[in-house]
């Protein structure tokens, strides 16, 4: 039985509002990095447990489809799924939804683990390791988000 993935939760602030009147793209990867360390922090690596295990997450590679456009004030819910991980790395998917729950983005990113004293790749610390284990589980693997590797490119007709 899949359980209910990690929600963030945040509105579009005055300074995310462009010339177009809506989110500007910088914006939209703005929440994307803060939904993913309130998720991590939810898993178990907080500032705290940074600190404390000399551990943290980088992103290596991100991909974000813009699909609405959100405007001041609107509401905004960011949910965090686990497409894959292995002992350092874990390639995740957010889906950022209006308050009408309609899909305005998507971001496909690679996270590492690593060890701040090094500065180095490092495999996740037992607990988070577990935490993550975990929460991979509430994805159905069978129901990949069509925009996972969304490749850019001109169709030409």
């Amino acid at each position: 039985m899949t359980q209910e993935l990690y929600h963030f939760h945040t509105d579009v602030k005055a300074e995310w509002v462009d010339h177009n009147n809506h989110m500007n793209d910088a914006a939209y990867n703005r929440v994307f990095s803060d939904a993913t360390d309130s998720w991590l922090a939810f898993l178990g690596l907080d500032k705290e447990t940074i600190e404390e295990l000399s551990y943290t997450v980088f992103t290596l590679e991100n991909h974000v489809l813009f699909l609405k456009e959100l405007k001041l004030h609107e509401p905004v819910t960011v949910q965090v799924a686990v497409i894959d991980h292995d002992s350092k790395r874990i390639h995740a998917f957010m889906t950022m939804l209006n308050e009408d729950n309609v899909k305005c983005a998507t971001y496909e990113v690679m996270l590492m683990g690593i060890d701040t004293e090094s500065q180095r790749p490092s495999p996740f610390p037992e607990k988070i390791k577990s935490a993550i284990n975990d929460y991979a589980t509430r994805v159905d693997q069978n129901e990949k988000p069509s925009e996972i590797g969304h490749k850019i490119e001109i169709i030409k007709k």
